[in-house]
């Protein structure tokens, strides 16, 4: 009998699914949230004005051309790095939900944090030998920034996601030994 036991394969428990529709929520969410934040905290604690910001990052789709002395506002400078703060926003999340979706909201928001870290450093250490004008945002206000809204996203994520778990009938019957 105990043979018998032995080797029949063990239900493998089911896999929690990631919930994209919250993944998107919540990137849109972080990034129109944290809009002021770029576009007025930032600039007061690195000492640059509003549209100087804007530009910078609408430069990371428009190029360098885009950046002007003095600062000058464009809306059409405006709506792109809306769009490019957003867009990246919608990828730290989709990257924070893939990695700590599993462990709920607390997990989420320190986890979030931390790869909001890990994305500070590499913004810094990569991107400015592709943008090198970027490097204006070494510093503890855009570590701090990028943190935040790593944290964002996660605690954003892990209140709007709903739970789905892959073959968790299969698993629960045959876990009774019940088909």
């Amino acid at each position: 009998m105990d043979t018998q036991m032995e080797s029949q394969p063990t239900p493998k428990p089911p896999k929690m699914l990631l919930d994209w529709s919250a993944v998107v929520w919540a990137g849109v969410i972080t990034g129109v949230l944290s809009l002021p934040l770029l576009f007025f905290v930032l600039p007061a604690l690195i000492n640059l004005d509003t549209s100087s910001i804007i530009q910078y990052w609408a430069s990371m789709l428009l190029g360098s051309s885009v950046i002007s002395v003095p600062a000058s506002f464009s809306i059409g400078h405006l709506l792109v790095a809306i769009v490019t703060h957003v867009a990246l926003t919608l990828l730290l999340t989709t990257i924070i939900a893939s990695i700590f979706h599993r462990f709920g909201t607390l997990i989420g928001i320190t986890g979030g944090a931390l790869v909001g870290l890990a994305y500070y450093l590499i913004n810094i250490y990569s991107m400015t030998y592709f943008f090198s004008w970027m490097y204006l945002f070494e510093g503890a206000a855009f570590l701090l920034f990028n943190m935040l809204i790593g944290g964002m996203a996660g605690f954003f994520y892990e209140s709007l996601e709903i739970e789905q778990w892959q073959d968790s009938e299969k698993f629960q019957l045959s876990s009774f030994g019940t088909h």
